[in-house]
């Protein structure tokens, strides 16, 4: 092979590698809050990765294969601990950060060769310490440019969507994509007569840096594509859950019509026979049959029509599980909205209490309460219930604790899609066992 190959420093890639970690932590991490902790942990995280490949530059070739796992390790658990990712989540994230350094890394390190030379006579000529500064501005620049776009690559990935789920399939294809790629691209330095291989060193250079970016762009090509089924799949989930609150309500309506029926009819029956009766205890009888369908009468008269069928079904639904469900405020206020939206919405919050409370062994503590009042131009809507379970939280909204995050939290993601429709916003808090959702949506005139 002509030319002298000069294998790009350990430093270059530290760096690279640490920078483009960096990038998911921040872009793609759900670490609650930054404080010293997390500072620690990006330290802790730059000092591993460039002792790794600073002290171990130039390693003899068997141990290269162990380093570079040793590297993907630390990346790896660093991006885990840093950005609080499942492991899947940071599996697919680790293998996209170290294509996209290697990439960085390998076209900093060819630009300078292309405009030095070799950097032996590079070197004799202008010096050690002119060569170490302009080095240093190089891969400032190139890395700041490099690692801008992808930072600015990874926000629009992470646009329309909250959370990326990731299983363990598409975690697989991404670490074996990145495997298949870094082979290819270091084929040049292990056998020079390979298919692969070049033969000058501005070749190596050019076919590593070229399988790099080729493995980029399958990569974020495949993040792509996942995004989009994602989305497809959440959007369709939440049309389901529209439309199966609202086949709801249409189907709790005509039961409520038929029973209410029912009761006024049973009711005066009840006052004939017992008006008829010959006997105290037939009376007693008959007032105790009035009581128990009374149950069964409409008492919610709110002014919104679904929403009183909607809190008519929940209310029978409580009385059945030994749950007090309370109402107050003003249902007309919520007449400007599409019957569609108040079904899903108030079903969605109504079933996401019960589910709460009912879990509850104690009775007397299966509480929910629902406010629906104006104030000023807003419309306020507030669900409040006993909660004994550890909510987690993020961004001011409930996380689903289940282990398939795929299948659930979908209910949740309805009401804010809905709230937001409207121009409104939506807060979910807990506090000495209670548990908030809060609800505001600017009123139309």
């Amino acid at each position: 092979m002509s030319g002298t190959v000069v294998n790009t420093p350990g430093y270059y890639y530290a760096i690279s590698y640490f920078l483009s970690a960096l990038v998911i932590v921040v872009v793609d991490g759900r670490w609650k809050e930054r404080n010293a902790l997390w500072y620690l942990y990006n330290v802790l995280g730059f000092v591993s990765i460039f002792c790794a490949m600073f002290f171990t530059d130039g390693i003899k070739q068997i141990f290269f294969i162990p380093l570079m796992l040793c590297v993907f390790g630390l990346m790896f658990f660093y991006i885990k601990i840093a950005g609080e990712l499942s492991w899947r989540e940071t599996g697919f994230f680790c293998a996209k950060a170290f294509i996209s350094a290697e990439f960085a890394a390998s076209l900093c390190w060819q630009i300078i060769y292309f405009y030095t030379g070799d950097f032996s006579i590079y070197a004799a000529e202008k010096g050690e310490t002119v060569q170490i500064i302009w080095r240093a501005v190089h891969m400032f620049v190139i890395y700041a440019v490099l690692y801008s776009l992808i930072y600015m690559i990874e926000r629009y990935l992470k646009r329309d969507i909250e959370e990326l789920q990731i299983s363990r399939r598409e975690m697989f294809v991404a670490c074996i994509v990145t495997v298949i790629v870094y082979s290819i691209s270091n084929l040049s330095y292990v056998d020079a007569n390979s298919l692969f291989s070049g033969g000058t060193a501005m070749d190596v250079f050019i076919i590593r840096t070229l399988a790099d970016l080729s493995g980029m762009a399958v990569l974020y090509a495949y993040h792509i594509q996942v995004k989009e089924i994602q989305l497809r799949f959440e959007k369709d989930t939440l049309r389901s859950i529209m439309n199966m609150q609202y086949s709801n309500y249409k189907l709790s309506k005509e039961s409520i019509d038929i029973v209410n029926q029912k009761y006024h009819d049973l009711k005066h029956q009840i006052n004939l026979l017992k008006s008829g009766a010959d006997s105290e205890k037939s009376g007693e009888y008959l007032e105790q049959m009035e009581r128990e369908i009374k149950i069964y009468e409409t008492q919610n008269k709110t002014g919104n029509k679904v929403l009183d069928t909607i809190l008519t079904s929940k209310s029978m639904h409580c009385q059945r599980h030994g749950i007090e469900l309370k109402f107050m405020g003003e249902g007309q206020l919520l007449n400007f909205m599409e019957d569609m939206d108040i079904s899903a919405l108030f079903g969605n919050m109504l079933d996401n209490a019960i589910e709460s409370v009912v879990k509850i062994k104690e009775r007397e503590k299966r509480l929910i309460a629902l406010h629906v009042i104006q104030d000023k131009q807003f419309i306020r809507i507030r669900t409040e219930n006993y909660c004994e379970e550890n909510v987690q939280f993020q961004d001011g909204l409930p996380i689903t604790t289940k282990k398939d995050k795929r299948f659930h939290g979908y209910g949740m993601k309805s009401m804010k899609k809905i709230v937001e429709k409207y121009g409104g916003s939506v807060v979910a808090d807990k506090k000495d066992n209670w548990f908030e959702l809060k609800i505001l949506i600017p009123m139309r005139r």
